[in-house]
């Protein structure tokens, strides 16, 4: 990676109509930018510094100059701290952070990798798990690498595999990071879930996805620190149209949504539709034109089969991970491999090996006849989606439920989740589930203000408790739901290996 000169970095702000004023001398102006950060903690000698954020002080730049800062970007001049090195005054600090980085790392991601961006109110994480899968069954085939892969559950840059933290999609400065090791590292695609927050702010806006998935939309992320309104939720994911050259839509929307995310779509150099039998007929997808149908749609707990028609053609497939709702998932990652020109063979393959940690995963305690059903729905539509289906898979047996709510932030899922515990559980365990500084009791006590049924729900506020209490009382007419944790898997097991 070339460096490049302060000036260069200069002209690129004046050239994109970002670059309000700049008072960096000319010895600075020559000097070549080492290193980009917005974090103080980060700053090595050489260092671009970006001042963002709506928590951002003074104090950090002063930092970041005592650690070799020697020009910084900012929305504002800062006189006292800020006096001693030269400062590129802005007009949009993010935007200039994303063109920056793009500067920074020569652009490689798009030179050099196929991505794939997933949007969507729930699915993200599943359907990219797919692809991956798919994808990884295509690149053994030609002797390649793994694709690189970008979720709230994990990333893989081509050589080491890390847990994610906090954010489904990275700030932009990590996000460019990490696709550039991908790069460097030898991978071809990267598969990423793509957040309404991420495009809202810009994080993704220096990327072209090769192709992309919108996979629905509904009511979530509604709150002070993210959405004011739906409006703008669903604004912020249309935008991923305007940076893909291939849409992939679910056409399993409400028509005055679905028109509106097709007529961006239609943007696009290529568009490819899909549905299932679960939303629409065989003869109504006809009329609509779906590319890709799924229908013949058989679920248990643990896998799917399901016939695929598109192009004339009618293919079987497994997929090993449950749940019937999961059939919509699988035909989006059928509809971005397809748009990656990969194999149906390759396709099959893929979804028949793919699992999905966290994801409809089905334990069974050893000491008594009970399922364990592990899976990462946190907002409405996919506890929804997840407790209907399992009512129809056990319609037999009770539904125990472990859930809890964020703290700080999607204030409307409380009330969402009480709502789901009314309509699908028979007893309910209220617990922590990431409430960051907020009282894990507060957050379990507002979701209890909301019920409205007379079902027995407690409160522990200890995640481990809460499991194990609840794989403790269930009786062989009952299976447990452990919701909206992605470590819960690693809790079942742990209870599994002590019995």
């Amino acid at each position: 990676m070339k460096e490049k000169s302060l000036r260069e970095y200069m002209q690129l702000l004046k050239n994109e109509g970002l670059l309000l004023s700049c008072n960096a001398k000319e010895e600075a102006l020559n000097r070549p930018v080492q290193h980009l950060t917005y974090s103080s903690l980060g700053v090595t000698e050489g260092t671009l510094f970006i001042c963002k954020g709506l928590s951002f002080k003074e104090q950090y730049l002063a930092e970041a100059i005592e650690k070799g800062a020697f020009c910084y970007v900012s929305e504002r001049p800062y006189t006292q701290a800020g006096g001693t090195i030269p400062c590129l005054q802005v007009s949009d600090v993010r935007a200039a952070m994303s063109e920056l980085g793009r500067l920074y790392y020569d652009d490689i991601w798009n030179r050099r990798l196929m991505m794939a961006g997933i949007t969507g109110t729930k699915g993200k994480s599943t359907t990219a798990a797919f692809l991956k899968a798919i994808i990884d069954e295509h690149a053994r085939a030609c002797g390649e690498k793994k694709a690189g892969f970008i979720s709230g559950i994990y990333t893989y840059d081509g050589e080491r595999t890390e847990k994610a933290h906090n954010m489904t999609t990275p700030e932009t400065l990590e996000l460019q990071e990490l696709l550039s090791r991908c790069a460097h590292n030898g991978c071809r695609y990267v598969v990423m879930e793509t957040s309404s927050q991420a495009l809202k702010y810009g994080r993704t806006a220096a990327l072209l996805y090769e192709t992309c998935a919108f996979l629905n939309i509904s009511e979530d992320h509604i709150s002070p620190a993210e959405h004011p309104d739906f409006e703008d939720y669903f604004a912020a994911k249309l935008k991923i149209f305007a940076q893909s050259r291939t849409a992939c839509v679910n056409m399993d929307m409400e028509p005055a949504l679905r028109e509106r995310v097709l007529l961006e779509a239609k943007k696009c150099r290529h568009l490819i539709t899909f549905a299932s039998e679960l939303a629409m007929t065989e003869e109504e997808a006809a009329e609509l034109g779906i590319d890709i149908y799924g229908c013949d749609i058989k679920a248990t707990a643990e896998g799917i089969r399901l016939t695929v028609k598109t192009g004339g053609r009618t293919q079987e497939l497994a997929v090993s991970i449950g749940g019937a709702y999961n059939a919509g998932n699988a035909l989006a990652a059928v509809a971005l491999a397809s748009s990656l020109d990969i194999p149906f063979s390759e396709i099959k393959a893929g979804l028949a090996a793919v699992k999905v940690a966290g994801r409809m995963e089905l334990f069974r305690l050893p000491d008594k006849p009970v399922d364990v059903i592990v899976d990462y729905a946190h907002n409405k539509v996919s506890y929804q989606t997840l407790l209907s289906d399992l009512r129809k898979l056990y319609p037999q047996k009770k539904i125990l439920l472990v859930a809890g709510c964020v703290g700080g932030k999607a204030q409307n899922r409380r009330r969402e989740l009480a709502e789901m515990i009314d309509a699908y559980a028979d007893r309910a365990i209220l617990t922590a589930q990431y409430p960051g500084s907020e009282p894990v009791l507060q957050i379990c006590e507002q979701i209890m203000s909301y019920l409205k049924s007379t079902k027995p729900v407690s409160i522990i506020e200890d995640r481990d408790a809460a499991v194990e209490q609840a794989c403790l009382e269930a009786g062989e007419e009952w299976i447990v739901v452990a919701a909206g944790s992605d470590e819960d898997r690693e809790r079942i097991k742990n209870i599994i290996e002590r019995k």
